[in-house]
C-alpha cells in the first residue's frame, strides 16, 4: 500500500503561477498598448473636432453668401431699372441717368428708417410731406463704415432700429459694417389703357377709382390697406414712375380708390395705363422692401462654455438679416462684416470704395441726376454699381488644442494675424480662443444698375 501511494505522488502534475517578474512585464505593456490606444483615439478625436469645425465654417460661409448675393443684387431695384432708356456720353462710356419715382402721399414711413418724407434740403425727415417730390435712389442703398466705437456715417438705433454696439448679449458687434438695401419685388399688376376713373390729361384726387387687370403668372392682388394710414401704389410705365396713397381696395374687382390726402399735381396719365407700354402698378407698402445685413452677440447657454469676453460669459457673433423690422438669424460665427462699394464715377469709370469713403466724396463726382432732380445730399451712393461684402468666419466651437498656425487669419485686406494666442483679443472684442477662422468674399453686381 505505501508503495502504490508513493507511486500516485511521483506522476501528479505540478502547478505553478507566474512568476513577479512575469506579472511586472505583462502589466507595463498592457500600459504602454493602453497609452498608445488612449493618444491615437486623443488625436483621432481632436482631428474630427477640426474637421467637423472646418466644414460648419464653410457651410456656414457659403450660405451667408449666397443669401446676401439675392438682396444686393437687387439693391435700388425698380420695375424695369434703376435707369432712364436714353443714355448720356460719357468719359469713358455712355452714363445712363437714374430714374426716381415722384411721391404724392403724405407719408411713406420706410421701415427701419427716419425716412417718412423728403425736406427742401434733399433730407429725410420724420415729418409729413406738404408737397410732392421725388425720392431719389440715393435712399435706396446706405452702408456705414464701422470702427470699435462709432460709424461713419453715424448710426443710431433710434434712427434705424439697428442695435448699438456693446460687448453684451443682443448688442451689435463692434468693428462691423451695416448694410441698408432698398428694392421693390413682386411682379405688380398691370393697368390697360383707360382704365382710370380720371381723364389723362386732368388732375387725379382722392376718390379716383385705378383697375387693374393681374395676368397669368403675377402674383394673386392682395394690396393691403389698414384703417389707420392710407396704402401705398407703385405705378410706373418705365418711363415715369410715381407713388400713389391708396384709401381702399376691393380685391374681387381688381380696383384701388386713391386716398384723399395725395398731393397736389399728380394727372390721371399716372392711372390710366398705356397703349404701347406695360404699365405696372406695385404694392409699395408691402412688397418696396428694407433689408438690413449687420452682426449681433448672442448668448452661448452651454454650461461647459468657457468665457470669451470681459463680461465673464461667451458671446456667440451672428450675421443678421433685417427685413422690414424682423430680424432673422442666418449663421452662427461670423466675427467681422466689411463691405467694399464699386462706385460709379461721373465720367464712367468705377472705384473701390468703403462707406466712410462715399460719404466723404473725395474727388469722384456723381452721373447725371434723376429728372428733375436739383439737391441729392450723398448723391454718390445711387452710382454704386458692385458690392464686396466680406465675413470672417469662425468654427463656432472650440476645436481643442490647436497650435498659433490654425488660429491665424487674415481679413479685408489688412496684414495677417499670424500665431495669436487664444487669449488674445479681435477687433470685436472677443478672445481669439480656439477656432479656426476662414475669410469669405462676395463679389455682386447692382443688376438694375448696370448695363
Amino acid at each position: 500500500m505505501s508503495i502504490s501511494f508513493s507511486a500516485s505522488r511521483a506522476h501528479r502534475p505540478q502547478q505553478s503561477g507566474f512568476t513577479l517578474v512575469e506579472v511586472l512585464v505583462a502589466v507595463a505593456l498592457g500600459l504602454l498598448l493602453m497609452a498608445g490606444i488612449v493618444t491615437l483615439f486623443s488625436g483621432i478625436s481632436g482631428t474630427n473636432k477640426v474637421q467637423n469645425g472646418l466644414a460648419r465654417l464653410q457651410e456656414n460661409g457659403r450660405f451667408a453668401l449666397m443669401r446676401m448675393e439675392t438682396d444686393m443684387r437687387m439693391a435700388g431695384g425698380q420695375y424695369c431699372s434703376t435707369t432712364e432708356g436714353a443714355s448720356q456720353p460719357g468719359a469713358v462710356i455712355p452714363v445712363l441717368p437714374d430714374r426716381a419715382p415722384m411721391v404724392y402721399a403724405r407719408d411713406l414711413q420706410l421701415p427701419d428708417s427716419i425716412i417718412n418724407s423728403i425736406d427742401a434740403a434733399g433730407l429725410p425727415t420724420a415729418a409729413s410731406a406738404a408737397t410732392a417730390y421725388i425720392l431719389s435712389p440715393r435712399w435706396f442703398i446706405q452702408g456705414y463704415s464701422c470702427t470699435a466705437t462709432a460709424c461713419s456715417p453715424a448710426l443710431t438705433q433710434a434712427d434705424t432700429n439697428i442695435p448699438d454696439m456693446g460687448l453684451a448679449a443682443g448688442s451689435r458687434v463692434p468693428g462691423s459694417d451695416v448694410l441698408t438695401v432698398r428694392y421693390q419685388r413682386g411682379t405688380g399688376w398691370t393697368i390697360p389703357a383707360n382704365s382710370c376713373t380720371v381723364a389723362a390729361a386732368d388732375s387725379m384726387t382722392g376718390g379716383a377709382v385705378i383697375t387693374v387687370a393681374p395676368q397669368l403668372g403675377d402674383d394673386p392682388f392682395d394690396l393691403q390697406v389698414s384703417g389707420s394710414r392710407p396704402g401705398l401704389a407703385l405705378v410706373s410705365d418705365c418711363i415715369t414712375p410715381a407713388i400713389l396713397p391708396i384709401s381702399a381696395v376691393n380685391v374681387g374687382s381688381n380696383k384701388l380708390t386713391v386716398a384723399s390726402d395725395i398731393l397736389p399735381n399728380a394727372t390721371g396719365a399716372l392711372c390710366n395705363g398705356s397703349p404701347v407700354r406695360d404699365t405696372r402698378l406695385f404694392d409699395f407698402t408691402s412688397d418696396f422692401i428694407t433689408v438690413s445685413y449687420y452682426l449681433v452677440f448672442r448668448s452661448d447657454d452651454s454650461p461647459d462654455a468657457r468665457p470669451n469676453s470681459a463680461a465673464s460669459q461667451r458671446l456667440i457673433p451672428v450675421l443678421i438679416r433685417r427685413e422690414n423690422g424682423d430680424a432673422q438669424e442666418l449663421v452662427r460665427g461670423v466675427d467681422l462684416l466689411a463691405f467694399q462699394f464699386g462706385v460709379r464715377n461721373g465720367d464712367g469709370t468705377t472705384r473701390m470704395m468703403t462707406a466712410a469713403e462715399i460719404e466723404a466724396a473725395g474727388t469722384l463726382t456723381c452721373g447725371p441726376p434723376p429728372r428733375g432732380m436739383a439737391l441729392e445730399p450723398g448723391c454718390l451712393w445711387r452710382s454704386v454699381r458692385t458690392i464686396e461684402p466680406h465675413l470672417l468666419v469662425n468654427s463656432v466651437d472650440e476645436v481643442g488644442a490647436i497650435d498659433g498656425i490654425g488660429r491665424s487669419y487674415r481679413f479685408n485686406g489688412a496684414p495677417p494675424v499670424n500665431s495669436p494666442a487664444a487669449s488674445d483679443t479681435l477687433p470685436s472684442g472677443l478672445q481669439v480662443g480656439n477656432m479656426n477662422r476662414r475669410e469669405f468674399i462676395g463679389y455682386f453686381s447692382v443688376r438694375n444698375g448696370n448695363l
